[in-house]
């Protein structure tokens, strides 16, 4: 393909370009594949684009044609300044960086330079599309962007779920892409969906006031329709609509169908105020109701008109004439409940008791003991006012004034006097006992995009009271009745994401509310009553394609309607079930009014998949291959293929079967008997776990699956993938190329998987840490997640080749490692990034033999983690070399003689400085030094846990402080942070002090140990530690002070920074022969 035989890949890729393109993903909202269906860890676009076509594509041998083409595909990079408010108000200036140019950014993937892409990549394989395969497909965003680079794609997963959500992304769309038919009649007379329709198409207000009474007229006599084409502003075939339309069209008469039979479970209240300036009015007769429930008509649409039938139009056209104004529900919020085990009170269990916490509203409910104490009395504070001198004392007070029921240790009973705390303990019992019950606690409606808040009234209560005759009347209709399949166990490995079965919910029908299954049966219903009449209009793959479609809004709708949706105060919304990848049990949880035209619902959902439909059929789908969609393992044979691009599962990170069950129920409800592909792919029950008799199926270390065996299912795990690599290499061409992701934290977890590739017959000879993470996201909320995954680059193995020497390899390793670092570090690349980058160049030494022998050890092989180790501290060393020198390099890797404690202080001092560091970086760094973050923690006493550091107990029954709207992609195994400790937090008395064993002394405790001396003022005991350490002749002991002193005065530590200069400016008095009587205030 090249000169040298190498893809443009495995010798330079745009990392900061991808890197900043595809962090900027994770803000998109409308029209992204991650906006049609929940998979989790689904990479980012703008990296699968660049890794696919710098593996595609030759080296040119040539730097100047090879600067060319990175530019064309990645742009350039642009600097400025913007304004970002910090939690204490202030107002700083931040310096941030963006694309220019490229086709990797959002909304430039379709430029004109992807066309050349197209045509130089069928150019290197000969006038041909290359054949890519993605053996664990998931969510689609490999093989999504293969597609788009005129591939010939082959998705596979073993997951209903995810083989459903493939289809629906790369099948469907590439299928009809460019195709249109006639909208259905029922669109056509329903005015609402018209005028979007003809506002999409362009028409001006009044010309789209005219063809909506046009078509209203015709409705009514009959007129031909052409006759009405012929006379009016618009041609016939303007209401043939593509798939997008279709979708919303019989989306809309699906959820008119729900809104007939189901409006009267969400009824809508009305308040007396005028209109601006807004207000609430008080009734002249006090005993009349100040809420009046709004009447609907036969649809279940709200008639407010009839409240305000006693006034003519010229007082409503009067906005400060008071009139009945309706405010649609948004939420209804709950509590659990559980009778107190002392005084039997009912006792609600909450988090958190704020309703709405913004700078601008602040809502709180409150609660006191009933007349009789039998249980609590909801109020609403509508006001709460801030009060404390400074942020913290503000932060304080709100947690006082806040606080809930619910604590880590259980649930404190409500009732003055009595106190008594249940246990965790105490509540999975009540629960498995089936004596947690609910209550509602408040109401939200909005109203002028606002949101108020008020108690329920009787009649919303009794609304929620539904039968389980009412329940049974709608799935005695649909397949498999109530989804009452088992949900996940709690245990170790991957099922630690599960608590909810500990508390009795242990059926997915339990994770509803009654009303909640309500709504979704009569929406599974309803969809599956559209398939004949579709079929009667359309063929048979347009009526598959829409269906398919209404079953994603489903899904989609369900995610935002089960007990364990939260309400957010201060976003002030109604947050989705997997705000994180677990199950986890919720105290309070949050109703959303399904029938609210509302993003997060049926409404919402069919505008987001639309969107997402349109999105393809314009950028990614014209004049491309059509994909093969299989459902199966990753272990099974797909036919020969030129490169192979995937992201496997990791470990115990994400249980992906048990998770995704949430959705598999009700596809399977809706699904079933519209094919026989559909029926045979959610056949059983549940989504395929592991197969004991077949030894197949989903590959996670799941310890449940094995009997609580943990050492038999990391095993498995770890045989499965090793079993997946050997299928790659057998369907990989000669000249093919692997590109595995990885995202896991762990290093251990790392070396396995390489392990298993290399064994699989791969030479792993590139590795790029690409930034896929925001660091807000809502897993990295108090967690560990890595912000870049690790994309390796492998090519087959010469299948003659023959063990090798680890004298040799290491000696390879450094020669071929030594450039890569100064390109990586003159390329900015920093923190962990910089040692995981430099790892795949450093491997390929390593992977290029079947085995490597140790030349002193007979027999005796070196394993993937002893070579790591080597190659790490390389890495390091040479960081800590840059570091010590300023960044200027003067000081080389051979050169460095520092302590394992000391260059571990560096590094983390060199990224973080003295701030909280996630968790993944700290391990990174003490295994690149032969340490633990432990033992750092511990023993050196050099590292402060922060928060999540420490095993939650309970974790899994922790479902608040998140916020954000995305549950986060990346996989990270246990989460935290760890920060450095400053030099005076370090108050060991023997820091500094030889221990009895004999060990050194760790160079940053002698620098600590001497500023904690100076600050004291014994100049005695600094000149006699400074001799008796020989650190007045140490070169790297004044290196070090040195790099700290600029460290310090970068991070704006006064104090830090002052001892530091005072105790250089000492040493050089001093000098290095014996000293003389020396004052300290030098």
């Amino acid at each position: 393909m090249s000169n040298n035989g190498k893809r443009l890949i495995e010798v330079a890729f745009p990392l900061e370009q991808t890197s900043l393109d595809s962090v900027h993903e994770k803000n998109v909202r409308h029209g992204h594949i991650s906006t049609l269906h929940i998979w989790p860890a689904r990479r980012p676009l703008a990296a699968s684009r660049a890794v696919l076509i710098a593996t595609l594509l030759p080296d040119p041998g040539d730097k100047k044609k090879r600067d060319e083409i990175l530019k064309r595909l990645a742009g350039t990079v642009e600097k400025s300044l913007k304004k970002k408010k910090l939690p204490s108000g202030k107002i700083e200036e931040i310096e941030t960086k963006e694309t220019v140019g490229g086709i990797l950014h959002w909304g430039r993937e379709s430029g004109p330079d992807l066309e050349w892409f197209r045509q130089e990549i069928r150019k290197a394989y000969g006038g041909r599309a290359p054949k890519v395969l993605d053996p664990f497909a998931g969510g689609g965003a490999i093989p999504l962007e293969a597609m788009r680079l005129g591939c010939e794609v082959t998705a596979v997963d073993i997951n209903p779920v995810a083989w459903f959500i493939l289809k629906c992304t790369l099948e469907y769309p590439q299928k009809l892409a460019g195709q249109k038919r006639r909208l259905p009649d029922f669109a056509l007379r329903d005015r609402d969906f018209m005028t979007g329709y003809f506002k999409a198409l362009g028409l001006k207000p009044k010309d789209i006031r005219i063809q909506l009474d046009m078509l209203a007229r015709k409705a009514e006599s009959g007129e031909k329709q052409k006759e009405m084409f012929e006379q009016h502003a618009i041609s016939q075939g303007q209401f043939d609509a593509d798939l997008a339309w279709h979708v919303r069209a019989w989306g809309h008469w699906v959820l008119k169908q729900a809104r007939k039979e189901l409006a009267q479970y969400y009824p809508t209240y009305a308040e007396f105020c005028t209109l601006k300036p807004y207000a609430r009015v008080p009734l002249a007769r006090a005993d009349e109701e100040q809420l009046k429930l709004v009447p609907t008509n036969d649809d279940g649409d709200s008639q407010i008109e009839l409240l305000n039938a006693g006034y003519d139009q010229t007082y409503l056209d009067n906005p400060a004439n008071p009139r009945w104004v309706a405010k649609p529900t948004v939420a209804y919020l709950w509590a659990r409940t559980v009778k107190c085990k002392a005084c039997r009170a009912i006792v609600p269990l909450l988090k958190t008791r704020w309703l709405a916490k913004k700078d601008n509203k602040r809502v709180l409910l409150t609660l006191e003991p009933n007349a009789d104490r039998t249980g609590v009395v909801f109020g609403i504070d509508q006001d709460v006012k801030v009060q404390g001198g400074n942020p913290a004392q503000r932060r304080e007070h709100d947690k006082r004034i806040s606080a809930g029921t619910m604590s880590r240790s259980g649930v404190t009973c409500a009732i003055p006097g009595c106190g008594t705390t249940m246990t965790m303990a105490d509540l999975r019992l009540e629960g498995r006992g089936g004596r947690l019950k609910t209550v509602m606690t408040a109401v939200v409606v909005a109203f002028l995009q606002n949101k108020e808040y008020r108690l329920p009234t009787v009649h919303e209560i009794k609304s929620a009271e539904i039968t389980e005759s009412d329940l049974e009347r709608i799935f005695i209709e649909i397949p498999f009745g109530l989804p009452e399949e088992p949900t996940p166990k709690a245990g170790l490995g991957a099922a630690r994401a599960f608590s909810v079965d500990l508390y009795g919910f242990d059926q997915w029908k339990k994770l509803f509310t009654l009303r909640e299954l309500l709504f979704l049966g009569v929406l599974t219903r309803s969809i599956r009553e559209t398939k004949p009449a579709i079929r009667t209009l359309f063929s048979e793959e347009w009526g598959e394609a829409i269906h398919a479609m209404l079953a994603i809004a489903l899904d989609r709708t369900a995610n935002y309607l089960s007990t364990i949706c939260i309400w957010e105060s201060q976003a002030a919304e109604v947050k989705q079930t997997f705000l994180r990848y677990a199950l986890p049990i919720t105290w309070d949880f949050a109703e959303g009014n399904p029938l609210a035209p509302n993003d997060r619902f049926f409404f919402g959902a069919l505008s987001n998949v639309a969107q997402v439909i349109e999105r393809l059929d314009t950028s990614a789908f014209r004049h491309t291959e059509s994909p093969k969609i299989l459902n199966q393992s990753a272990v099974m044979t797909a036919g020969e293929h030129d490169i192979i691009v995937t992201d496997p599962p990791y470990y115990d990170a994400i249980p992906y079967s048990d998770l995704m069950d949430f959705f598999y129920v009700w596809l399977r409800r809706v699904l079933v008997g519209l094919n026989s592909e559909f029926d045979s792919a959610f056949a059983k029950p549940l989504a395929p776990k592991w197969n004991h008799e077949t030894q197949d199926g989903e590959l996670i270390d799941d310890a449940s699956r094995f009997g609580g065996d943990v050492i038999a299912s990391k095993k498995n795990y770890e045989d499965g993938m090793a079993h997946s690599f050997t299928t790659c290499h057998a369907e990989l061409v000669p000249t093919g190329r692997l590109v595995v992701v990885f995202a896991n934290k762990q290093p251990d977890a790392w070396e396995t998987l390489v392990s298993a590739i290399i064994r699989a017959g791969f030479v792993v000879d590139g590795s790029w840490p690409i930034a896929t993470e925001m660091r807000g996201g809502v897993r990295n909320f108090g967690r560990a997640s890595l912000a870049s995954s690790i994309w390796l680059i492998c090519r087959k193995r010469d299948p003659i080749k023959r063990a090798g020497w680890d004298t040799d390899v290491l000696k390879e390793m450094e020669v071929n490692i030594k450039q890569r670092l100064r390109d990586f570090w003159d390329a900015g690349i920093r923190g962990p990034d910089f040692v995981w980058a430099a790892t795949g160049p450093a491997l390929e030494a390593y992977s290029q033999y079947p085995a490597v022998k140790k030349a002193t050890e007979s027999g005796a092989l070196m394993t993937v983690s002893e070579f790591l180790r080597h190659v790490r501290r390389m890495v390091v060393d040479f960081v800590v070399g840059r570091v010590l020198s300023g960044g200027e390099g003067a000081t080389e890797t051979r050169d460095i003689s520092l302590d394992d404690i000391t260059t571990y202080y560096l590094l983390h001092r060199n990224d973080f400085g003295l701030k909280d560091a996630p968790a993944g970086a700290c391990i990174l760094y003490a295994v690149s030094c032969g340490l633990s973050e432990r033992l750092l923690a511990d023993q050196y006493e050099i590292l402060s846990r922060g928060k999540g550091a420490a095993a939650d107990e309970e974790s899994g029954d922790e479902a608040d402080d998140v916020t954000d709207e995305d549950a986060s992609d990346e996989s990270s195994g246990s989460g935290g942070q760890f920060k450095l400790k400053a030099w005076n937090q370090r108050k060991h008395r023997n820091l500094g002090v030889e221990p009895a064993n004999g060990k050194p002394v760790p160079l940053i405790d002698q620098v600590h140990k001497l500023m904690q001396l100076w600050k004291a003022g014994d100049e005695n005991k600094v000149n006699d530690y400074l001799e008796q350490r020989g650190l007045r002749r140490s070169d790297i002991f004044h290196q070090l002070v040195q790099s700290l002193i600029e460290k310090s005065r970068a991070e704006g530590q006064a104090e830090e920074c002052s001892i530091l200069e005072k105790l250089s400016n000492h040493l050089r008095k001093i000098g290095a022969t014996a000293q003389g009587a020396l004052t300290l205030g030098a």
